[in-house]
């Protein structure tokens, strides 16, 4: 039996109990000495913000876990150069090297030109594949041979320290777990011509609370630096939730949650008391809108969501967003909008008569 609760302090939140629900959406600027504050970069890519300073992204996750690296799973790691080369698997390396052969060309022709030449390419692909009548692969490339003397270097100590900082290390691939892996390694010098900065990539909800919220971070779109209410109408473009979301965002975020997304447990958040690194999430948030009336959120979902957060030792929590009635302003009027907490627990009755019993 699955049951809905109003949140209590004790259960889904560590914040002052005489903080009562629901509890106003307003924005806070810190520091409050602007002699003391930092201002952070972040581009707009599409679908969220990504910071490309390396001590930025140390800053921005060490004070706040907010983002993730774009080739890590949570915080950005970034490769070591003590004159010691980067090791990499000979798929890898052929693969980066055909990237760097196709788009070198590409800045050669117009993109017109480009763009009728590599339908021509996939369409004449697509015809040969049927004819063999094999499986139609489009994500391989001709490159991948097993020839990389073009890209060897005989005389390392030829190159200077910057060059010395492209010079890989090739080793073969490691399909198999045969026993003599080590003794054919094999392992080659090689220039690596296509090197690959990680990113702190921030969601939409977590660039506009630096920006909005803690006022230390500068969006860049088509190298024009935007204002807040730029900003807003940018991210709302791209997602048509977004105020929703952000108001739950920053509304556990002021209760001293770390929020992460939830998409990877079927949900929207998720909150994390310490942080990603320290412990596992201990709470997955499903937001719903009360004013949309044909949002999907029945008691069948209500199950899947539980059903989900039991094997995964969560709890799930519903975030219902109230709506001022009239027409406001944003992001002036966010602090109208109001979350309510509703906690779902799982009740199996077999076990309370076992308990009374």
């Amino acid at each position: 039996m699955t049951t809905m609760q109003t949140g209590k302090p004790d259960d889904c939140q560590n914040n002052d109990c005489s903080n009562l629900f629901p509890m106003t959406i307003d924005s806070l600027r810190f520091p409050l000495d602007s002699t003391m504050r930092i201002i952070f970069t972040g581009y707009f890519n599409g679908i969220g913000v990504e910071v490309r300073s390396v001590h930025e992204m140390a800053l921005l996750y060490q004070m706040g876990c907010f983002g993730k690296g774009s080739f890590s799973r949570s915080k950005p790691k970034r490769h070591q150069s003590n004159d010691s080369p980067q090791i990499m698997r000979k798929r890898q390396f052929l693969k980066r090297n055909y990237w760097y052969k196709k788009f070198n060309t590409r800045s050669e022709t117009t993109d017109s030109d480009l763009f009728f030449k590599e339908i021509d390419e996939l369409s004449a692909k697509i015809v040969s594949d049927c004819e063999n009548k094999n499986v139609i692969d489009l994500v391989s490339s001709d490159e991948d041979d097993n020839n990389i003397t073009d890209f060897v270097s005989p005389q390392l100590d030829n190159y200077n320290a910057s060059e010395k900082q492209d010079m890989v290390v090739v080793v073969a691939n490691s399909d198999s777990e045969e026993e003599d892996y080590f003794a054919n390694l094999k392992p080659q010098c090689c220039l690596n011509k296509t090197k690959l900065e990680e990113k702190l990539m921030l969601t939409l909800q977590e660039a506009f609370f630096l920006l909005y919220g803690l006022g230390c971070l500068q969006v860049v779109h088509a190298d024009k630096v935007l204002n807040i209410e730029q900003c807003l109408e940018l991210f709302t473009e791209t997602d048509k939730h977004f105020v929703t979301k952000y108001v739950v965002y920053h509304y556990f975020r002021s209760k001293g949650y770390v929020v992460k997304s939830g998409i990877k447990f079927g949900g929207d958040y998720l909150l994390y008391k310490d942080g990603p690194g320290v412990a596992h999430a201990e709470f997955i948030v499903i937001i719903r809108n009360i004013v949309e009336k044909n949002s999907e959120f029945n008691w069948v979902s209500v199950l899947g969501h539980n059903r989900m957060a039991v094997t995964t030792l969560k709890k799930v929590i519903i975030a219902e967003v109230v709506q001022p009635n009239s027409e406001i302003k944003i992001p002036e009027g966010l602090c109208n909008y109001s979350v309510r907490e509703l906690l779902l627990t799982r009740n199996i009755p077999v076990t309370l008569n076992d308990d009374f019993n």
